[in-house]
């Protein structure tokens, strides 16, 4: 099967909706011959913050000398992107042989007469069974939605890492927080350590099950928490405090208070690993955390005379994290913003947090069929909004809008930042 076979057979799969629920993964896990019991895995959830955490951890596990696998999603423009190893994503060949082996798992489930896999599952199955080929010491693994239904919590992982839990994914994790943390907790296993940086009733939640499974916990502002913070464009230094005083220096490339509360997670987390890992020392623990980048978390990319800010924030609290990270990095000045909103998002208070009443805006649509359309997302904008019928124009807007020097931000919707970062690449 080539890439673009795989693609399309993807695109196919995407009829079968999103199914939360352990069945599906299962029966097609057991045709592969269950590859994701061939390795050490760590399982990352949380509303913000997991693919972060993935990344960091993943760093510093490739860093050390493991072999470590790392699946994450969504992409930003190739699937490729999902399964990485050792830091490098799989290559579209690759893919395409990979998919078409787990497509004939599904033809063997579908002739039993069980029901056929979703796409997120098939993905999910294809790097479980890639990381065992490669041969990997350690796979770490990012929730896709959710945690307790989610198609990656069949692992049994080393330590669990919950980010944290606001309101997403309602129609899947429920109407009230104690139900999406109940959804986000359902990673914990029996008796396996669990770190995490929620708050409040979600904590609480999180804290039971915890209890109930006899599963350790580190509680970040408990166990763990963060005394100092340096920021600069190109980072930040934290000093990271345990309970009994020791301290820890820590550099990111990655910018935002997010993202240090990120940095302390995957610390801690790494930390539970060493206790049983000799070959991860401290100074690659730290190197790991130093090295690791994440495209479209704030991403910084300075070309055209122009700033690029390249930032998902698709929820509230992604917004949220964005518009702090916005005034601590260039305190108010003005930007022009390219932006789309998923209508089944809190779109308003989205926008409200990304934008300001004397920025320049262009709305753009998003490549899925959940998109706001750029006249509704433009009703809601402060002043008065341009429209872009793609996200391409969008940026060839923002660029006359602005001169050298100036701020063109990028954000609302992972969906958007693909092509907005092909059509940089091709100036």
């Amino acid at each position: 099967m080539t890439y673009a076979e795989a693609v399309a057979y993807l695109d196919s799969c995407v009829s079968f909706g999103i199914k939360p629920g352990l069945d599906r993964i299962r029966a097609l896990l057991d045709e592969l011959g269950h590859p994701e019991r061939s390795y050490k895995t760590i399982h990352v959830t949380g509303t913000n913050g997991k693919g972060s955490v993935t990344v960091y951890i993943d760093s510093v596990l490739t860093t050390s000398g493991h072999r470590s696998g790392r699946f994450t999603s969504p992409h930003l423009i190739s699937y490729t992107e999902r399964i990485s190893v050792n830091g490098r994503h799989i290559t579209e060949e690759a893919f395409g042989e990979l998919i078409g082996k787990v497509k004939d798992a599904v033809t063997k489930v579908e002739a039993k007469g069980l029901e056929l896999p979703t796409q997120f599952e098939v993905l999910t199955a294809a790097a479980f069974l890639f990381f065992a080929e490669q041969q990997v010491n350690y796979a770490v693994i990012e929730v896709g939605l959710g945690g307790l239904l989610d198609s990656t919590n069949v692992i049994t992982p080393e330590v669990s890492v919950i980010t944290n839990v606001s309101m997403d994914h309602q129609a899947y994790c429920g109407n009230t927080i104690h139900d999406i943390a109940t959804h986000k907790a359902g990673i914990i296993k029996p008796g396996l350590p669990v770190v995490t940086a929620a708050q409040g009733e979600a904590l609480a939640v999180i804290k039971d099950k915890a209890k109930e499974l006899n599963s350790k916990i580190y509680v970040f502002n408990e166990d763990f928490k963060i005394t100092s913070r340096t920021v600069t464009e190109d980072g930040q230094m934290i000093t990271l405090e345990d309970k009994d005083g020791h301290k820890d220096m820590l550099f990111t490339k990655m910018v935002g208070v997010h993202q240090a509360v990120n940095m302390a997670c995957a610390f801690r987390a790494v930390r539970v690993l060493m206790e049983c890992d000799e070959v991860i020392s401290e100074e690659t623990l730290r190197e790991g955390l130093a090295r690791a980048q994440w495209a479209g978390r704030f991403e910084i990319i300075k070309k055209l005379d122009r700033t690029f800010v390249f930032d998902g924030a698709h929820n509230a609290g992604g917004a949220e994290a964005f518009h702090l990270t916005y005034e601590e990095v260039f305190e108010d000045r003005q930007k022009a913003i390219v932006l789309s909103v998923l209508k089944d998002k809190e779109v308003k208070t989205v926008i409200e947090q990304l934008v300001n009443p004397y920025d320049t805006v262009i709305t753009v649509p998003a490549p899925t069929p959940r998109t706001s359309t750029p006249e509704e997302l433009a009703e809601y904008v402060p002043g008065v909004a341009q429209t872009a019928a793609t996200v391409s124009e969008g940026m060839e807007k923002a660029m006359e809008a602005t001169q050298a020097g100036d701020i063109i931000a990028v954000a609302g919707s992972l969906y958007i930042l693909g092509e907005a970062e092909e059509w940089l690449n091709a100036q």
